[in-house]
């Protein structure tokens, strides 16, 4: 396919675009504690530039210190921003490449805690999920003191370099909340009628394009739907369009969501690819400017397909260009099969953002699939200045990324795999209903294995004779964890399972099944036997469901676990099990599930048995992944990328 539209490129104003793929703003924390850009911040970008989307919007940036996010967010409400940010827009264009900057304010979907004050928003009304306080409703000077926060920040951005800006009305922050039911109700001249509620946004509009002058580009970020009780609607979006547009909107941005909707404002791996196109359609059918289509827009041929269509006029790629800078590059060159593939966990740039339960709120974000993401010049992959043979010992993601890392550096490599395919428990997560596209990444890197021309051996355990028969000058050992199976007094062994039995097929369950444990692993079991039917009841010791899980996965995963009947109890604990019943005692009392059941441990150990005859040879031996403690595919990756960049 040429992509004849995709590559196509568009002028809107002065601005000119080389192609239609926008990267939309996305937090990041890479910014400094008071707000300005960073190297990191630059490079992160920078890598985008030189992979060819046609414009980059930087990520929601605070026009008043009162209505910042999140820590390490981007600021533009002080001059003192200003130089820092000419750097990254020089860089940039030093690149060939086109930048923007949204301009957003939290409002009631923050915290006083990083503000220092109550968070203000249109009523006193909570968000409905995350930022939980009550927020301070604004008096009318107030608002006019956010209105021209937004001009002044403009202005900034304009001075700083930036082609446009793009002011964020979408996601439940502070524009959105005054366009919203379920957060205004107002009874002055921003509440009640829907002109009224969107008097705030008209407003920010006209202040903005007075800051920056009529030739400079202005973007408007826009909910299609809210999905969410007493939220803003697409007929309203229709609606308010227009006077949008009126009012100076050169550009309008279509989304969706805010958080605690269903479907989420961030739609992650189970989520339909493309799923606010119809949004941007229906507010296209209304607008006299270009509109951008969001949501999961991950494939150049959906996106291909969107502009064919006329759904819209432009393609917002957010994660997929986190996953694969390249895409672009590799979309103009014909190589669709190198692109590196997002799966839409989340799991390490919004979930870490916002922050799991065990996890620091506010880390910098990173990718699963791509760990030079934040890292750009720092894990650049240099030619090793004496080529060596590498032995890596599994073939799970960490043990794939790790031997590709490694022969990108010019290394002999030679991949060893017990099983009879690669891929390790990546291949039991695409199992899962829902997250099938894990199998998209895991052809992705087998791709890689195949076009470095790698050796790799299946079927094969590494033991002495085999170590010396590779005769390697440094070993990887990425044999990841085992599941381990719990023994339960009074209880059949054979009604015990592992993970590990229930997706290798060597299990008989029985129709009713106890999982014990409600980490990501063990609810993902549960998700998949309820899929095969059986009665599923999932128990946990501690105080939380999926701690290792940030709260929109989380969310997501629990929703789909009630929407199939699944029993999930947390503070519990199974006290005794026979034949006929299982006893669970839930915040000291007890629950009985009488009948025949079996029962699913989620328990891991670290596989490393064959580390000490590795160490005895004398040879350097780097553990990576769950060979050094039980994780996730984040970890095995970033370590299996790192081991084979520094040997």
């Amino acid at each position: 396919m040429a992509f004849k539209r995709l590559l196509s490129p568009i002028d809107i104003g002065n601005l000119h675009l080389k192609n239609r793929i926008v990267m939309p703003a996305m937090g990041t924390g890479y910014a400094a504690e008071d707000g300005n850009a960073t190297d990191r911040l630059i490079e992160y970008f920078v890598a985008r530039a030189a992979g060819g989307a046609a414009l980059l919007i930087v990520e929601a940036t605070a026009v008043h210190p009162k209505g910042r996010i999140f820590k390490g967010q981007c600021g533009m409400f002080d001059d003192m921003h200003i130089l820092g940010f000419q750097k990254l827009t020089k860089t940039i264009h030093d690149w060939g490449g086109t930048i923007a900057m949204q301009l957003a304010h939290g409002g009631r979907q923050t915290k006083a805690e990083l503000i220092g004050s109550q968070p203000l928003g249109p009523s006193a009304i909570p968000a409905p999920a995350l930022c939980t306080e009550t927020p301070k409703a604004m008096t009318v000077d107030e608002i006019q003191v956010v209105v021209r926060s937004f001009g002044e920040a403009a202005g900034r951005a304009k001075e700083a370099g930036f082609d446009a800006v793009e002011i964020h009305g979408a996601h439940g922050y502070l524009i959105n909340q005054f366009l919203s039911q379920n957060a205004n109700q107002r009874t002055d001249g921003y509440g009640g009628s829907l002109k009224n509620r969107a008097r705030l946004a008209i407003e920010i509009v006209s202040e903005v394009k007075k800051g920056v002058g009529s030739a400079f580009p202005v973007f408007f970020r826009l909910n299609g739907e809210d999905y969410i009780k007493g939220g803003s609607t697409l007929t309203e979006a229709m609606e308010i369009a227009p006077w949008l547009v009126e009012a100076g909107a050169d550009v309008l941005h279509v989304s969706a969501g805010v958080y605690g909707s269903d479907p989420p404002t961030i739609p992650l791996i189970g989520s339909e690819r493309g799923c606010f196109i119809p949004l941007a359609r229906a507010v296209k059918e209304v607008a006299t400017v270009p509109v951008i289509a969001a949501g999961r827009i991950k494939s150049p041929l959906l996106a291909e397909k969107v502009l064919e269509q006329g759904s819209a006029d432009l393609v917002s790629m957010g994660r997929a260009l986190m996953a694969d800078p390249d895409l672009p590059k590799k979309v103009k060159l014909q190589k669709l099969e190198e692109i590196r593939p997002c799966v839409g966990c989340g799991q390490a740039c919004i979930e870490r953002l916002l922050g799991g339960i065990k996890r620091v709120e506010n880390d910098p974000i990173s990718c699963v699939v791509n760990p030079v993401m934040g890292r750009e010049t720092e894990w650049i992959l240099h030619p090793a200045p004496r080529r060596k043979r590498i032995l890596v010992i599994g073939g799970g993601p960490g043990g794939l990324q790790a031997a590709i890392a490694a022969a990108q550096r010019r290394h002999e490599v030679m991949l060893c795999e017990k099983r009879n395919e690669l891929g390790g428990n990546l291949r039991f997560a695409a199992m899962v209903p829902g997250r099938e596209e894990f199998s998209e990444f895991l052809n992705y890197l087998i791709g890689e294995i195949n076009r470095l021309g790698l050796e790799t051996s299946l079927n094969r355990e590494v033991n002495p004779e085999c170590l010396r028969e590779i005769n390697p000058d440094a070993v990887i050992l990425a044999t990841g964890a085992l599941f381990q199976r719990v023994k339960i007094p009074g209880t059949n062994p054979e009604r015990i399972f592992t993970v590990a039995d229930i997706f290798t097929g060597k299990s008989d369950l029985l129709d009713r099944t106890v999982v014990l444990g409600a980490d990501q692993i063990g609810l993902e079991t549960a998700l998949f036997l309820s899929n095969q039917g059986k009665r599923v009841t999932v128990i946990e010791e501690g105080d939380h469901f999926a701690p290792d899980m940030g709260p929109i996965g989380r969310f997501d995963l629990l929703n789909s676990l009630k929407k199939r009947g699944v029993e999930v109890f947390k503070q519990a604990r199974l006290v005794r099990a026979t034949n006929s019943q299982a006893e669970i005692l839930i915040k000291d009392k007890e629950h009985g599930i009488k009948g025949d059941f079996s029962i699913v441990s989620v328990k891991q150990v670290v596989n490393n048995r064959f580390s000490k005859e590795i160490e005895n040879t004398g040879l350097p031996c780097h553990f990576i992944g769950d060979a050094l403690r039980p994780r996730k595919a984040l970890e095995a990756i970033e370590e299996g990328y790192g081991a084979g960049m520094k040997i």
